[in-house]
């Protein structure tokens, strides 16, 4: 009897699996089919509705997003792991030494009966569109087939599945697609970004975790499952292979376990191999993305010892096929160095990528149904043993490629299960090991980082610093007394980070400086240039000096773990109603800004001797402790005497400009502003052409951008009609009646030469000079001397460090007599490089990096480091910054 009942309720467990509909089923179409998507907010539902119908899924909400839509994550595995989860996860944590190193019995537990913990993420780039329409397929398949080989997948893998991880950009372009399919403007492109602030950056973002949806991956990789392989889906251009899977290129980085390298390449050449056999063409690896650099999502997974994998699948034009002209296999053209395939200024390019961006985007935009060229790259080789020849190509195709090396992931993950989860084990304990003999890496030994946050310019970095390496999943100490370390003598206070730890690997490349490896295919030929950008040492952005441990830490250094973020600390003096602080980084503005809201007077001081001005502001005490919500106030040192005011501040009436020809660098300055309690008006092309802009602005920002595209926008036939051009003459001639009215021009990276060519400046681009074989930065920190004494350099540290991605660096030239040109930041005379790689260093030595001119009565302040780029260079916020609060000063009339 107990039988038959079993044996009934599994029939009917069976039957109600086979209840849950299938998408095509549940949305009318087949998942793929031509100019058709599902929306964001369907994908929910549709996840939801399986979860609830199968106990082979559960569905969380981790949301909500920057946008405020639900992120969400899938567990799928077995009903019967689904039940043991709470089990199975502990074991996943123990395997990366959560808690402890596990014993060998635990080890012998991990191995018996741990599974393949795998974590896919899909469609962080909007536009690449695929993988959240695949993931449908994916998981009713998975919920609902008996198959021997999907009980197979359930039974040893843990899937961990984000299917957007962008999930506001996927509703942004799905309305957009929506909007314009079936009509002449089908190839316009979505005129603004396709993520609330960072566009396609937000895959740069996995050190910085500025983003609620970085935040979120990183809270299930480091600190809920730490899973051990991480698969992140993309899409590339649509000229070249039809999809990249690992191994990536040289160079790889010398901080990364060896093990994990050719994991990725067991990995990820299983994914090439189920698509050889399914017939599939145009499968490469070894090509294009590089194995050096960090923050490019699942990549960030090898610094934490987990397998990390990318797919570059061909795009379509979002849901419109394209069409390519079939090459001829018998006359083989010359394809991209090294075996790049077309990858290089595809959708996952960097923005330097070398290709004739206008002619590709007048190709896109004037004739989008005209067939592409054929592929030039159609070499038979061992990364590219069958390479495609043209032909059509379709949103389905995607769906099919991706469909194939996902469940080819899972099987081989499945199959090699306890081989798995034992090479992470030994990855982990060596790295623990070699922490401990000061061992990671190359050159000579370190075995701890050393961030004294008394002794930086603004402490408040260092514990920015600390809340990243938190967020990180990154175990960081205290120390409790004062202690000797290779001969100095650290404060009580300082922060500790030992390398003998599970992410040591982690902690040293984010924190030590870059060195580039050189890459030359062939002995006298130039090095290779960095795919993407060479250096993202996040406490030389912070500002914030970090030491290295040369021996040993003492067995008796009295340490306290830090388990959440310290807050932040403000030294400040107050006497009837007026308080005094000092200005020495960028979240002093944050409270000046607040301050500024609430109608307080607030002005600053000269810089002291250290070089630092300070607020003075008077308030109302209810004031005054809301602007300090989050801080730790504490009494300024008596030894700061009080200085005479020299500007009394005001909140600056700042606007940005956006173009339709959306611009990255737009959205994190408005990310920038938004963190700090700026107050700003978006800009577009009718708004500045209207004219008359001083009346109700002070400064307006012009983000990095080409000239030509400020001025001329995207002017194609296909082009939404609004969406049409740039500001134009009539826009040019409001900014420069902006600038004799009294406004001040802030312009940003490539932007500067806008100014450069159109006011009369005594200014010189020395960059525009030169070729890409003289002088290139793919993204390089840099050294800078900053003169404090400026307004734009107030509360700077004197010597500190910028961000350089191939911007202007300047060259002062006869200007006239009216105007004062002032050098705010400089390169200096030697080794203007500080990390990374950078090509023509000599060409910027004492040069000009950051310049101010005094129009009389208007003013410019030209940029061309990235002052705020990616939201990471903190030591150079202030600079914008006060480029902002310079631009109000002295303007009595305001508010009256």
């Amino acid at each position: 009897m107990r039988k038959a009942l079993g044996a009934g309720l599994f029939t009917l467990v069976l039957a109600l699996q086979g209840a849950v509909q299938s998408p095509e089923q549940y949305f009318g179409f087949r998942i793929g089919s031509d100019r058709k998507l599902v929306r964001w907010d369907k994908i929910v539902e549709y996840m939801q509705k399986v979860a609830a119908e199968s106990d082979r899924v559960k569905f969380h909400n981790l949301g909500p997003t920057t946008s405020g839509n639900p992120f969400v994550v899938l567990e799928i595995s077995s009903a019967a792991n689904l039940k043991n989860l709470d089990r199975l996860k502990d074991l996943e944590r123990k395997l990366y030494f959560q808690g402890g190193a596990p014993t060998e019995a635990e080890r012998d537990e991990i191995f018996r009966s741990g599974k393949a913990v795998v974590f896919i993420t899909n469609n962080i780039h909007s536009t690449e569109i695929g993988a959240s329409q695949m993931v449908l397929e994916l998981v009713h398949r998975l919920a609902t087939e008996d198959s021997p080989y999907v009980r197979k997948l359930l039974d040893n893998v843990i899937l961990l599945l984000v299917p957007s991880l962008n999930p506001d950009g996927q509703i942004l372009v799905t309305d957009w697609y929506n909007k314009v399919v079936g009509t002449p403007n089908e190839a316009s492109p979505l005129p603004w970004l396709y993520h609330p602030y960072t566009g396609h950056d937000n895959n740069r973002d996995m050190f910085l975790f500025s983003q609620k949806e970085s935040r979120m991956a990183a809270q299930i990789l480091w600190h809920d499952w730490f899973p051990a392989i991480w698969l992140d889906e993309h899409q590339q251009g649509t000229s070249g292979p039809r999809i990249f899977t690992m191994p990536a290129t040289d160079p790889i980085n010398p901080n990364v376990d060896p093990l994990i390298y050719r994991l990725n390449a067991v990995f990820g050449q299983s994914q090439a191999a189920a698509l050889e056999a399914e017939g599939k063409t145009g499968i490469i690896f070894n090509a294009t993305y590089t194995n050096f650099w960090q923050g490019a999502m699942a990549w960030a997974g090898w610094w934490h010892n987990q397998v990390g994998l990318l797919t570059e699948v061909a795009s379509a034009r979002i849901a419109t096929p394209v069409v390519q002209q079939k090459a001829d296999p018998s006359r083989p053209a010359t394809g991209a160095a090294g075996g790049g395939g077309g990858g290089r200024g595809a959708a996952t390019g960097p923005a330097n990528a070398p290709t004739d961006f206008e002619a590709e985007r007048r190709r896109m935009f004037e004739h989008p149904d005209d067939p592409l060229p054929p592929p030039r790259d159609i070499t038979p080789r061992t990364e590219y043993p069958r390479p495609w020849l043209g032909g059509k190509w379709t949103l389905r195709d995607i769906v099919d490629y991706e469909l194939t090396a996902t469940f080819a992931l899972l099987d081989a993950a499945a199959d090699r299960r306890e081989s798995l989860l034992r090479q992470i084990y030994d990855v982990n304990r060596n790295t623990i090991e070699a922490g401990k003999r000061g061992e990671i890496g190359e050159g000579e030994k370190t075995f701890a980082a050393l961030i004294a946050a008394a002794e930086q310019h603004d402490p408040n970095e260092a514990i920015e610093l600390v809340d990243k390496l938190l967020i990180a999943g990154v175990e960081v100490y205290r120390a409790k007394a004062d202690f000797q370390q290779d001969g100095k003598t650290y404060t009580a206070g300082t922060f500790v980070v030992p390398f003998n730890q599970v992410f040591g690997r982690y902690v040293k490349d984010l924190l030590e400086r870059q060195t580039y490896p050189e890459v030359r295919r062939a002995p006298g030929a130039p090095a290779e240039a960095p795919y993407d950008v060479s250096a993202w040492s996040l406490g030389m952005q912070f500002g914030v000096k970090t030491e290295f441990a040369k021996t040993a830490l003492s067995p008796d250094l009295a340490m306290e773990k830090v388990l959440a973020t310290p807050k932040y600390v403000l030294p400040a003096a107050s006497a009837a109603g007026t308080w005094r602080f000092p200005y020495n980084g960028a979240l002093a503005a944050r409270v000046v800004n607040r301050l500024l809201k609430s109608g307080a007077k607030v002005g600053l001081t000269k810089p002291d001797s250290n070089g630092i001005p300070s607020v003075i502001a008077t308030t109302k005490a209810d004031v005054w402790n809301r602007a300090v919500d989050g801080f730790d106030v504490r009494p300024l040192p008596r030894s700061a005497g009080a200085a005479a005011l020299v500007t009394s501040l005001r909140a600056p009436r700042i606007g940005i400009y956006q173009s339709y020809d959306a611009s990255m660098d737009e959205g994190w300055t408005r990310y920038v502003l938004d963190q700090y309690a700026f107050e700003y008006t978006r800009l577009h092309n009718p708004d500045i052409q209207a004219g008359n802009l001083k009346k109700g602005f002070d400064a307006i920002i012009l983000p990095d951008q080409r000239p030509q595209a400020i001025l001329n926008g995207l002017d194609f036939k296909t082009i939404v009609p609004e969406y049409k051009g740039g500001i134009g003459d009539k826009g040019w001639e409001a900014l420069r009646q902006f600038v004799a009215d009294g406004g001040t021009l802030i312009s940003l990276g490539e932007a500067s030469n806008l100014l450069v060519d159109k006011l009369p400046l005594g200014v010189k681009d020395l960059k525009r000079a030169t070729t890409r074989d003289q002088h290139f930065a793919p993204g390089t920190i840099v050294n800078l001397q900053v003169d404090t004494s400026h307004p734009v350099g107030w509360g700077v540290a004197p010597e500190t460090w910028g961000f350089y991605i191939n911007s202007p660096f300047f060259q002062l030239m006869e200007g006239f007599s009216s105007q004062k040109v002032s050098v705010v930041a400089r390169y200096p005379n030697t080794e203007v490089r500080a990390s990374g790689w950078l090509r023509g260093e000599d060409l910027m030595y004492g040069r000009a990096a950051v310049v101010a001119v005094e129009m009389n009565p208007g003013k410019v302040v030209l940029f061309g480091i990235r002052p705020q780029h990616r939201a990471q260079t903190h030591a150079t916020l202030p600079l914008l910054f006060n480029a902002l609060y310079w631009s109000a000063e002295g303007d009595l009339a305001r508010g009256q």
